[in-house]
């Protein structure tokens, strides 16, 4: 009777050390909130930093809008869209044990994202792919060794493929995205016609100024004027970006004053500048496109094309504001 009750306890060891491996391996096993990676107020956000190979793309809240790198406006849609693909995040499963040093290999080359608000990192983690293990996509907490299965519900693709860190995704056709309330100042300078030139400043709600850039000169204008000189920053596009020929026509650029050059600082401090160019005509009467300017946005290395008929309502002159 000894016997058997040391076989049985001996057996009863065995198994619950058996339950405990397989368990322990289970790909189905989910020792990590389901959430654990998604956002849950994305209202909150103001930075996300997406970086992959040679690629990084910083994306900035500013107001009403997103920032691309500190310099160009990103895609409404675009961003809202990926706001939600932030809170849907979704861990499906841990990764067996069989295959954790394989899975943990494949983030070597792997999409890094970080997700913060006002400086502080509310989520780090790195994203993968191993078609090798067949088990979906790869999640890893930054600086942590467990990972995990990650989906997005409705998606049945690669979910690092909806991670771009190329700047050009992000891109909206908008130079110029602003309310009234959002500009402290503006610059319209002509460097070929300085008297043209001039500074609208917001220097408090009943003191609002036009200076001449090339004199003393400066003038008070309305809340109206003011008004209806800002309201054309609403949204101002341009109509496409060079694909041929374009760090030749950015070389030739540089060589030549820009016809007209705008600056506006927003309430964050940010200045968004452009410069146009008039764009020349070979064999017609006229030397230069009536309709259409070259313009590099900020630090930008690829000119883009503008109509005027967009520009105009904001290249005002001086002696616009004067009356004269």
């Amino acid at each position: 009777m000894k016997k058997y009750k040391f076989h049985l306890i001996v057996i009863g060891i065995l198994l619950v050390i058996a339950i405990s491996l397989y368990l322990k391996d289970k790909p189905g096993t989910l020792a990590v909130n389901s959430k654990t990676f998604a956002v849950t107020d994305t209202s909150a956000i103001t930075t996300i930093r997406i970086k992959a190979e040679n690629n990084e793309v910083v994306l900035e809240r500013s107001g009403d809008n997103w920032r691309i790198n500190n310099s160009l406006n990103a895609k409404p849609r675009t961003i809202n869209t990926f706001l939600k693909l932030l809170m849907n995040l979704e861990v499906s499963a841990p990764v067996a044990n069989s295959m954790k040093k394989e899975a943990i290999g494949s983030f070597a080359n792997s999409i890094s994202v970080s997700v913060e608000t006002s400086g502080k990192v509310v989520k780090s983690y790195l994203l993968t792919e191993n078609m090798h293990l067949g088990i979906g996509s790869l999640i890893m907490l930054n600086n942590e060794t467990e990972p995990y299965v990650v989906r997005v519900p409705g998606f049945d693709g690669q979910v690092s493929m909806l991670f771009p860190a190329n700047p050009q995704f992000w891109r909206d056709r908008t130079i110029f995205r602003y309310r009234p309330a959002d500009v402290l100042s503006i610059e319209v300078n002509y460097p070929t016609n300085p008297q043209r030139s001039f500074a609208y400043n917001f220097l408090g709600p009943d003191n609002l100024q036009i200076k001449s850039l090339k004199s003393t000169n400066s003038i008070k204008i309305s809340k109206d004027i003011a008004r209806s000189y800002l309201n054309n920053f609403a949204s101002v596009p341009f109509e496409t970006q060079l694909t041929t020929r374009a760090k030749a026509v950015f070389d030739s650029l540089k060589t030549q004053p820009a016809y007209c050059e705008i600056s506006v600082k927003n309430a964050a401090n940010q200045t968004n500048t452009v410069k146009t160019y008039r764009i020349p005509v070979a064999k017609q009467a006229q030397p230069f496109d009536l309709n259409r300017l070259y313009a590099v946005i900020q630090n930008d290395t690829v000119p883009t094309i503008i109509k005027f008929t967009d520009f105009d309502p904001i290249m005002k002159e001086f002696n616009d504001f004067t009356g004269r």
